[in-house]
């Protein structure tokens, strides 16, 4: 058989394997387009990341510039509150310096405007004394005393508000029994209430409390000097009690007079408000007395009510915490012979003339032939001082400083019996320093006499073994302390 005899026979391979051929390069021909696709996908993608980065890369920039500004902003804020603490700091000292000054200007305008009162009133009394066989020269004297207790009184008023408003007064809560503040309440406003037509009751109740007791004091003085003035007259009374409630003590000053119309109870605690006094009497107060009670109770923060009904009374309520003191089985024990005659005094119209009589004429009898030495700086004062002692018979001493005090005391022969001393004196000299001179020398009782009613300045007297007394001093007053000490 020939070699290629099936040579001439048909290839059957050929259109299989272009089929193949074709179906590889549609294949080859969608991947690259897919490729094409994705790679445009890609490069659009790319694009868009670049896109962004450049934004990012702004927005990066302007961060970095806005956090430039905010710290600018903030260091120049610091400096601004820096400044403003600083402005604070020093707004802050001047408040300080401003109460400070407050402090020190009451303090003198209530020593230096009390001065000429103390000056006056004592030689009022000087002159009621010499002018008692001329009915016209007596009037003029009375008249002349009535003046100046109404410019003293106006003059405490405005002060004490004008301290209060300041907050130059100081508060010392204690724990006590205030049985015998009432009962010598009842003794002080005894003679008022007759001359106003009142009778006045007072009923403790043995109750302690824990308040100041002297703010206590000027605030139901103020109290019952209202009821007495306003309320009372033609027969009518006034009522100091107390009333035991939960945790407190609650005294009451009641009067049955005109009462207090709904539309005018607030305005009574506003400065010189007076619904009964159109006139502007001097006898019936300055309208300083309510608001010096209200501001007082707030400091103390006592709560102070009103009640009243027009026609039948007013009741003015003050609410004390109280304490717990034991039992006191004698609670008259711990007053002062002149604080037990004043209690027996409330209670006893035969004692009142008793005391009374006694106490007008006894202490200026007892004090003839003593030696005072009277330390005072004020040439009236000193001058009126010195008058009104040698009409009781008193041997004086006067010099006007602690300088003058120091050279004068080597040369003084006899011991005082007593030392008055102001509490204020030239060259920053005080009363401590007379009561440290003359105690050197003499243990001598001395008594201190201030226009300042600050606390401090009692306390002061208390600690160095002083009585004090406050400007203007009443004569009777005077007198009393005087032959008290000297008794001592």
């Amino acid at each position: 058989m020939p070699k290629n005899a099936d040579s001439d026979k048909p290839d059957r391979s050929g259109p299989t394997k272009g089929k193949a051929l074709r179906d590889s390069l549609e294949v080859l021909n969608r991947n690259l387009a897919e490729g094409l696709r994705t790679a445009d996908r890609l490069q659009r993608d790319a694009s868009r990341l670049v896109e962004e980065s450049a934004r990012l890369a702004a927005e990066l920039v302007e961060q970095r510039r806005e956090m430039s500004r905010l710290h600018d902003r903030l260091h120049r804020s610091e400096g601004r509150r820096a400044a403003r603490e600083e402005e604070l700091r020093r707004a802050y000292e001047r408040a300080e310096r401003a109460d400070r000054a407050k402090a020190r200007f009451l303090s003198a305008a209530s020593h230096d405007l009390r001065q000429p009162i103390q000056a006056a009133a004592l030689y009022t009394h000087i002159l009621r004394g010499a002018v008692d066989a001329n009915p016209a020269a007596r009037e003029a004297a009375d008249l002349l005393q009535a003046s100046i207790d109404s410019l003293s009184g106006m003059l405490g008023g405005l002060l004490d508000l004008a301290r209060l408003e300041a907050g130059a007064v100081d508060v010392a809560i204690t724990e006590f029994r205030p049985d015998a503040l009432m009962r010598h309440l009842a003794q002080e406003f005894r003679e008022s209430a007759v001359t106003e037509g009142t009778s006045l009751h007072v009923h403790p109740c043995g109750v302690a409390v824990r308040t100041d007791a002297r703010l206590l004091a000027r605030i139901l003085t103020h109290l019952l000097s209202n009821a007495i003035r306003h309320g009372g007259g033609d027969g009518r009374r006034v009522l100091l009690g107390c009333r035991r409630r939960p945790a407190a003590l609650e005294f009451q000053v009641w009067d049955d007079g005109r009462g207090i119309p709904p539309d005018a109870r607030a305005a009574i605690f506003e400065e010189f408000h007076q619904l009964d006094n159109p006139e502007r009497s001097a006898a019936k107060g300055f309208g300083l007395g309510l608001p010096l009670v209200a501001r007082m109770a707030r400091l103390l923060g006592l709560a102070l009510d009103l009640r009243s009904e027009v026609g039948r009374g007013t009741v003015f309520t003050v609410t004390v915490p109280r304490a717990t003191l034991p039992p006191d089985p004698d609670p008259d024990h711990r007053l002062t012979a002149a604080a037990r005659a004043m209690a027996a005094v409330a209670t006893s119209a035969t004692a009142t003339a008793t005391a009374t009589a006694t106490a007008t004429a006894s202490p200026t009898e007892r004090m003839k032939g003593r030696r005072v030495l009277l330390v005072e700086d004020d040439e009236r004062v000193r001058h009126a001082m010195t008058m009104l002692l040698k009409r009781w018979g008193v041997r004086v001493t006067a010099v006007g400083s602690a300088e003058e005090l120091a050279d004068r005391l080597p040369r003084l022969r006899s011991r005082p019996h007593v030392v008055l001393a102001d509490h204020r004196l030239p060259r920053g000299q005080t009363g401590r320093t007379v009561a440290e001179l003359v105690r050197r020398r003499w243990d001598v009782p001395v008594i201190i006499i201030t226009g300042d009613t600050a606390p401090e300045r009692l306390r002061e007297a208390r600690s160095i073994g002083c009585r004090l007394l406050h400007k203007p001093v009443e004569p009777g007053d005077l007198a009393a302390t005087l032959d008290e000490v000297m008794e001592r």
